[in-house]
């Protein structure tokens, strides 16, 4: 018998089963398998500063120096490069927010998070209000990391579902969406969020860095290939593409660039977030052997690291659960 049970194969379940492995603990993990997630369609992309109004995550450095630790000690284990580090252009789309930028930059916060260099971007953007080179951000390969994984733990990765726990084992629920239709935690308030993305080739552009502009984001992946995205859509819980969600994501791309493009691929998913936008760790409030981690959003490649080795330590004796992200204080 493991020593902890883990339903849930993405992000969460695999970032909280490498926690644990680490501690010397005998981890299962049991996955329904199925072929489309959010975490294997995210683009996984770091950003610390963001929205319309460029705000910095509060504990971003924390949580940032933590990730890079975590992903570059399990690429060690098991031999593959999934995170890059990369720059980030960040183009203002508004005067508006050209005064917001320059008020940001009173702060020292911010300051550290960007390049000193004045901004340079290729004539094929639309970059008439200027902008900043982000330092600390990067990509995940989010499909890639769960498949690392899931060779990692070997024959403790099971391919099934979990109905209800063994009462005399550990079993930490990391569900994302999925969650939504749990009973033991349908006290908790999901508000999952569907997101589409579009995979695009643009042979006239030469671009090594994530751009972002207003509500669009370009990564590149190689030969000329980008993933650009995406939809945010609060009403469906489904994973079909719509014309839509194409439609939107190309009005902002037209926005972004000025070279043609073409499609090649469109995908979809359902975020797992939780109606605070908060992620959430820790013990049923009524069963002490069952777990709860999810609701790690559009910030899961930043968040998890973190709230996996800090649950993996709550569970293992060695410290308390983060306050703000603790199941049982928000409930």
């Amino acid at each position: 018998m493991a020593d902890f049970t883990i339903v849930g194969g993405g992000l969460a379940g695999c970032s909280l089963a490498i926690a644990l492995h680490k501690r010397g603990k005998d981890v299962k993990v049991v996955d329904r398998g199925d072929a489309v997630t959010s975490t294997k369609v995210a683009a996984g992309i770091v950003n610390p500063i963001t929205g319309p109004y460029l705000t910095k995550e509060p504990r971003f450095n924390e949580f940032w120096s933590h990730a890079l630790k975590f992903y570059r000690a399990f690429e060690g284990l098991v031999g593959e490069t999934l995170f890059r580090e990369m720059s980030m252009v960040r183009l203002l789309d508004s005067e508006q927010q050209v005064t917001k930028w320059q008020s940001r930059l009173k702060s020292p916060s911010y300051q550290e998070c960007i390049t000193s260099d004045a901004l340079h971007i290729g004539d094929e953007f639309y970059s008439e209000f200027g902008g900043f080179t982000i330092e600390c951000a990067g990509h995940l390969l989010t499909a890639d990391f769960i498949d690392a994984t899931k060779r990692f733990m070997g024959d403790q990765w099971q391919v099934g579902e979990v109905l209800e726990p063994e009462p005399e084992e550990m079993t930490i629920f990391c569900e994302g969406v999925n969650g939504l239709h749990n009973p033991l935690f349908d006290w908790v308030h999901f508000r999952p969020a569907k997101g589409e993305i579009l995979t695009v080739q643009i042979n006239d552009l030469k671009e090594d860095r994530i751009v972002n502009r207003g509500r669009v984001w370009l990564l590149p992946i190689g030969d000329g290939v980008f993933r650009v995205g995406a939809t945010y859509d609060w009403d469906s819980n489904d994973c079909n593409v719509t014309a839509e969600g194409r439609e939107f994501i190309e009005s902002r791309l037209k926005g972004l660039i000025k070279v043609p493009y073409e499609v090649l691929d469109q995908r979809a998913a359902v975020r797992p977030v939780i109606g605070t936008r908060k992620i959430l760790i820790g013990i049923h409030p009524g069963h002490d052997r069952v777990g709860f981690f999810n609701g790690l959003g559009s910030k899961g490649v930043l968040l998890a690291p973190f709230f996996a080795d800090n649950f993996a330590a709550h569970l293992c004796g060695e410290t308390e659960i983060d306050e703000g992200a603790n199941l049982r204080g928000n409930l």
